[in-house]
């Protein structure tokens, strides 16, 4: 699987009710869409250990530690408006890493399923490929990964977000030894309006780069 979240996706996980399993709620953005989309993949977790990168104060980890051994693998020191400290989780361990840097402290294939939101985009390019090498170190053979990534577009494909797109799919290719859920889209980064987005007043509240 590999595209933007849709209008559509939003509608069925809203009547659905998916929020309502979620304990901490924030006015509505791009968050709480990708929220949802993770939620929908990981709903029915059930025994597996579970990690989140880059998670700080997690909406989605205390819902899944009811039924899940759940880690959340954090720096915690406040970057990205993130929480500046390990943030408490009942039934969540901490584990205070940036995954790719100092992350040797992770055992490998320990986790059956990693995930984050709004954390890749964050990564620079050229050390997207050690991040990547770590999260399938960590996982167990045969585990899944999951990333819910902010892109800023526009009405046509920028030379930016099309560099950023072939890094992002270049790690689900044969070489890898990583397969796709589901066929990877050809969808190109340029914006439609069935797309799932921020609202008008937080796009223009964003720092562009």
């Amino acid at each position: 699987m590999f595209d933007f979240i849709r209008k559509n996706f939003l509608w069925q996980a809203l009547d659905a009710g998916y929020n309502n399993h979620l304990q901490k709620t924030i006015s509505y953005q791009l968050k709480t869409v990708q929220d949802l989309a993770i939620f929908h993949q990981l709903k029915h977790a059930k025994k597996l250990k579970v990690a989140e990168v880059g998670g700080g104060n997690s909406r989605i980890l205390p819902f899944l530690a009811k039924h899940n051994r759940c880690f959340n693998i954090d720096g915690f020191e406040g970057k990205n408006a993130g929480p500046n400290g390990p943030v408490e989780i009942k039934g969540v361990e901490n584990i205070v890493a940036y995954l790719g840097k100092d992350s040797s402290q992770i055992k490998s294939s320990s986790f059956d399923t990693v995930f984050s939101i709004s954390v890749v985009e964050h990564i620079a390019l050229e050390e997207l490929p050690e991040f990547h090498r770590e999260i399938v170190r960590i996982l167990k053979p045969g585990g899944t990964f999951f990333h819910a990534i902010d892109m800023y577009i526009g009405n046509k494909p920028e030379t930016n977000n099309l560099q950023k797109m072939a890094a992002y799919r270049s790690f689900l290719s044969t070489e890898t030894g990583i397969e796709p859920i589901v066929t990877l889209s050809e969808v190109e980064p340029c914006f439609t309006t069935d797309m799932a987005s921020n609202p008008d007043n937080i796009l223009h509240g964003w720092t562009l780069y």
